[in-house]
């Protein structure tokens, strides 16, 4: 070819690429031919199958067109069973089974009861249920097609009616359909809200009250749920039996997770007439461990804390049950090395627990009570030791699961007691120390220094600057005890130094009071080490104030009109600085007073302070009982709110610095004041210290009678006089709820909570916020309420004289001389109160020290004023110093000695 510059082209022709196909790719197409040849014998033997279906089909719908004889349709549902219902319709079927009635029910095997039953599987109403059932021949029962039949049918029914479900239940009953483990099945369809099916929850029903019950119910929580509605729901008949089968059944992982769940119909199980039943079952077989171990864990699943008090009431109101559950168990060996729960231990711990809510002091002492007092002596003494034993023999791993029963009712016990003395009585004072000398004698002050520390780390720093944020009433206070002592754990590796530690704080009871108050002493020592207070210190800063380290002295000009506003006006918003020195001065109407603070005017500030806050009704900060004793006023205003936190820190002061003042606390606030882990939370047996009339009350009610309580016309509802809604609803709609026999508990339960918890928690939470600033509450939670009285106001009831007299110093006179003589003979004489008012008028306190007269500091002294007889005894509260004349008179002396000690001066009296 030539192209235009006349050369030739060569022309390039591709062929192709020709290359042989490899082995490989051969066996590959053969592979993929074979799949779609099988791939088209599928379809055609699919095609087949279709055709063949669709003429007999057609074949069937010609021939049930045909006119059949008698004797041959009778062979129909043999031949054909469920099948028939896609060809005939559901009149010619029914007909089919009048029809077919003699000859079904007398068939000679089993084949008529299984083509019946296919039918029955398909149905999705119950208008040939009855018919279908009639035909069944009851001489041949096929139970596994029956259940397999009846489960399906449950399931993709719309309706039953009640005749259809009385037939099913007469086949279950006489084949005995309950004596197979299959019979589960039919129970256990999820029947979902009974509100949209109510047939199947009406079968059940007729089931239960007919006693046609399955035998084995722990392996499966649909039919524990069936169980539950259908309770709910039924006669008592069938109540009753399904109670007998769920009772002894609650010892499973199942029962819980349906008794704890949100649904009404499970509150039938907590109403007396199951708990009753409950009773029953177990009453003969408390020897049984099997069986208390199903009562414990019944009570343990309770759904709420209300449906608990009810099982726990009824118990208690069967006494013969419950004497049974104690002397089994003081009759049984209590082994306490068991690595789980002890039920009889358990039910009977929860039982005394509840005894000791409900009852009254008297009924609590009381030999014929449903506890006797000597069997509660009994129990105790048993718990006690087995409580001290886990704690000090073993480490926290090791320890008995029943602590934690045990503890929480021990203390309660001991808080009871401590009132009471039923157990620390004149012949055994230290019924609750442990006397093991190993255990008494060890000193464990590193490791208090230690926890100390830790409990300062984790101590969230807040000041009064910032009131609102420390009075947060919502907000979480974590378990600060049990945190700092795991820490403290993994170091000491459970020591037994520190198992005394742990006992200090979780079982304080079991140490000495004498050394739990050396111990809480101890805890200031080391909190004015911390911030330089302690007495190496302030001699220190006495002579280099330049190098002072330690928080400065805080000073303050006190009215003595205005003590309480000064006060709260000077030193509410140092905060901690409140620990340090107070140089105080007071001014009265005459001018500046005298006197110099050795310790006295700070002692006569706080105490002063304390009279007006406590005791002046024009501030309306706290109320009496009907005993005298103060708890705060229920209060909503922010500033009387202040004012209360602010005295909270002043009793922490007087704490803080061994100042004894004259103030009884009701004892339901000093409980909660030392319950601030727990919410500060109260129980109804505190009621009667905050209003023992109400609480008295209550208690008629707990014991009237169904009829009398309806009497009464109560609705679950209380007056408030201080809130702008003047009545309060104790449960959602309360107003219309009536309180009955089977709710009052819950009833008192509310009242009680209203009253204690609800109204108290915001003046209760700004005091112990206020204390807590001063005084850590593990400090005081060494105590019960009793021993925190003491110390906040010292053994008023023993004033020890020759105590006083042992621990005084004379200047210018002898013990022997005879005005000392007189004296000493005087102040045997003078009445108890007069005896207060001579220790307020020398020391500034109405009460003798904890500690003994040895505590005073410097100690009580004597000096001799002169030979004026004119002249009244004067005193340094400062320096507890009487300056007594020497009247050499017993008369005279008692005459200016009473008349001194009445005026009510304190610093300016000469």
């Amino acid at each position: 070819m030539l192209n235009f510059t006349g050369q030739t082209r060569r022309r390039n022709v591709n062929l192709g690429n020709r290359t042989r196909n490899s082995k490989k790719d051969l066996l590959e197409k053969a592979k993929r031919e074979r799949e779609r040849r099988a791939q088209d014998k599928l379809k055609e033997d699919a095609s087949k199958t279709i055709q063949k279906s669709i003429r007999r089909h057609f074949s069937n719908v010609r021939l049930f067109k045909n006119t059949f004889t008698s004797s041959q349709l009778v062979h129909m549902i043999p031949a054909y069973g469920g099948k028939l219902i896609y060809y005939i319709s559901q009149y010619d079927l029914q007909q089919l089974l009048k029809l077919s009635h003699n000859f079904l029910s007398s068939y000679p095997n089993s084949l008529g009861n299984r083509q019946l039953l296919s039918l029955l599987k398909l149905y999705q109403d119950d208008a040939l249920v009855a018919e279908t059932l009639s035909d069944l021949n009851m001489d041949c029962p096929t139970v596994d097609e029956f259940l397999d039949s009846l489960s399906v049918y449950l399931c993709r029914a719309s309706f039953l009616s009640y005749s259809s479900a009385s037939k099913l239940a007469d086949v279950i009953e006489a084949w005995e359909v309950m004596h197979s483990s299959a019979s589960i099945s039919i129970f256990s369809i999820s029947i979902g809200s009974y509100e949209k099916r109510p047939f199947a929850l009406q079968f059940y029903c007729i089931l239960a009250e007919r006693n046609l019950l399955p035998q084995l119910i722990n392996t499966n929580p649909i039919l524990w749920d069936n169980m539950a509605k259908t309770y709910s729901h039924c006669s008592k008949g069938g109540q009753k039996n399904i109670a007998k089968l769920l009772i002894p059944n609650f010892n499973n992982h199942i029962a819980p997770s349906v008794l704890r769940s949100d649904n009404d119909y499970v509150l039938k199980f907590y109403e007396k007439a199951f708990i009753d039943e409950v009773i029953a079952t177990t009453a003969n077989y408390v020897s049984d461990e099997d069986h208390v171990k199903n009562l414990m864990c019944y009570i343990a699943s309770s759904p709420n804390q209300s449906c608990k008090n009810s099982v726990l009431i009824t118990l208690l109101s069967n006494k013969d049950f419950v004497r049974r559950l104690s002397w089994e168990f003081f009759h049984t060996k209590f082994n306490a090395s068991k690595t789980e729960a002890h039920p009889l231990f358990s039910v009977l711990a929860q039982l005394i627990d509840m005894h000791l809510l409900i009852s009254t002091d008297r009924e609590l002492l009381d030999y014929n009570s449903v506890i006797p007092i000597e069997e509660l002596k009994k129990f105790t003494s048993t718990l006690k030791d087995f409580t001290f034993r886990q704690y000090w023999e073993l480490p926290k791993s090791e320890r008995n699961p029943m602590l934690k029963e045990a503890v929480p009712l021990l203390s309660k016990v001991y808080e009871r007691d401590s009132r009471l003395h039923f157990l620390s009585t004149e012949n055994n004072p230290t019924y609750w120390e442990n006397s093991e000398k190993q255990f008494l004698n060890l000193r464990f002050y590193e490791e208090l220094q230690e926890y100390e520390d830790l409990y300062r780390e984790h101590l969230e720093e807040e000041s009064d600057e910032d009131m609102e944020k420390e009075i947060d009433l919502d907000k979480e206070r974590p378990p600060l005890k049990s945190l700092l002592l795991n820490k403290m754990k993994k170091r000491l590796k459970s020591s037994l130094r520190f198992r005394k530690l742990e006992i200090l704080l979780e079982l304080p009871f079991f140490i000495p009071f004498e050394e739990r108050v050396d111990l809480f002493y101890m805890f200031i020592a080391l909190d004015k080490k911390r911030l330089s207070l302690d007495d190496d210190h302030n001699l220190i800063n006495m002579f280099t104030p330049w190098a002072s380290t330690g928080m400065r002295k805080q000073s303050a000009i006190i009215s003595r009109d205005n003590v309480l506003e000064d006060a709260f006006n000077a030193f509410n918003s140092i905060g901690e600085r409140f620990k340090a020195s107070l140089d105080v001065t007071f001014i009265n109407e005459f001018g500046e007073e005298a006197g110099i603070d050795g310790g006295g005017i700070t002692k006569e500030f706080l105490t002063t302070v304390s009279d007006e806050g406590f005791k002046d009704p024009k501030h309306e900060l706290f109320r009496t009982n009907d005993r005298y004793e103060l708890y705060p006023s229920v209060v909503y205003d922010a500033t009387k709110l202040k004012y209360i936190w602010f005295l909270g820190k002043v009793v922490g002061k007087c704490l803080y610095e061994h100042v004894l003042i004259d103030v009884s606390f009701a004892d339901f606030f000093l409980k909660k004041l030392l319950n601030y882990s727990n919410g500060f939370l109260s129980s109804f047996s505190d009621l009667g210290s905050y209003d023992s009339v109400l609480y008295n009350n209550l208690i008629k009610l707990l014991n009237m009678t169904t009829d009398e309580i309806k009497s009464l016309d109560l609705t679950f509802e209380i007056d408030e006089p201080e809130s702008s809604a003047k009545v309060v609803d104790l449960i959602p709609n309360g107003s219309k709820t009536y309180v009955t026999k089977d709710n009052v508990l819950l009833y008192v339960t509310k009242v009680t909570d209203y009253k204690l918890n609800k109204r108290c928690f915001k003046p209760v939470s700004a005091f112990h916020g206020g204390l807590s600033v001063i005084i850590a509450p593990h400090w005081m939670e060494m105590f019960n309420s009793i021993e925190l009285q003491m110390l906040i106001s010292g053994e008023r009831d023993n004033i020890d004289l020759d105590d006083l007299k042992s621990n005084t110093e004379y200047g210018g006179y002898k013990e022997e001389d005879q005005t000392i003589v007189d004296f000493w003979e005087v102040l045997n004489e003078f009445k108890f109160e007069e005896k207060l008012n001579f220790l307020k008028f020398v020391t500034s306190v109405p009460q003798a020290p904890l500690q003994g007269f040895k505590a005073l500091d410097p100690k009580f002294g004597i000096r001799n004023a002169g030979t004026e007889k004119y002249r009244l005894p004067t005193a340094s509260t400062c320096v507890n110093l009487l300056k007594l004349p020497d009247y050499r008179n017993k008369t005279i002396l008692r005459e200016k000695l009473l008349y001194a000690i009445n005026s009510g001066a304190r610093f300016d009296l000469s």
